[in-house]
């Protein structure tokens, strides 16, 4: 291997353990690992789920969709029986667009994607109200007037 060549060695392979998985692996899989990427094996990404909050408040429920390098074009948000569907695609840059470009680290997630959400309580799909800024899609589910006035606190007395 030449000296110029930039080799990425995860953080778990200076471990001791690492002999001892070594022993339990096929050895092309540890190649690999410690192999600079090229064009020729670079990974497929088979898909992403992207990484989701959820809350609720007395009034609605909540979801932040980290969704970034997305614009909002990118994204489609459904709700049929109950069901809250947010999907879109990341697509990826050409690979070595710009010519001589070389790939060491190829890291980032890319393809489609697709989250669903199911409510306990009744909400108001007709004022569902959804903002993406800066790579954070936020969706406010309003509850229905019924469901807010269902919840209630419990005392609990003692014995």
């Amino acid at each position: 291997m030449a000296s110029n060549m930039l080799t990425r060695r995860p953080v778990w392979t200076t471990l001791p353990l690492t002999n001892r998985l070594r022993a339990f692996m096929d050895d092309p899989f540890f190649r690999a690992l410690d192999e600079p990427l090229t064009e020729g094996n670079l990974p497929e990404t088979l898909g992403w789920l992207p990484a989701v909050d959820v809350a609720e408040t007395p009034d609605d429920y909540q979801f932040k969709v980290e969704l970034p390098g997305m614009k909002r074009e990118d994204v489609k948000i459904t709700f049929e029986k109950d069901v809250l569907t947010i999907k879109g695609e990341k697509v990826r840059e050409e690979k070595g667009k710009e010519g001589d470009t070389r790939f060491h680290l190829y890291e980032r997630t890319y393809g489609e994607f697709l989250r669903t959400f199911t409510f306990p309580a009744a909400i108001v799909p007709e004022k569902i109200e959804a903002v993406m800024a800066d790579g954070v899609l936020t969706v406010k589910v309003p509850k229905a007037p019924e469901a807010k006035a269902a919840a209630r606190k419990i005392e609990i007395k003692p014995k």
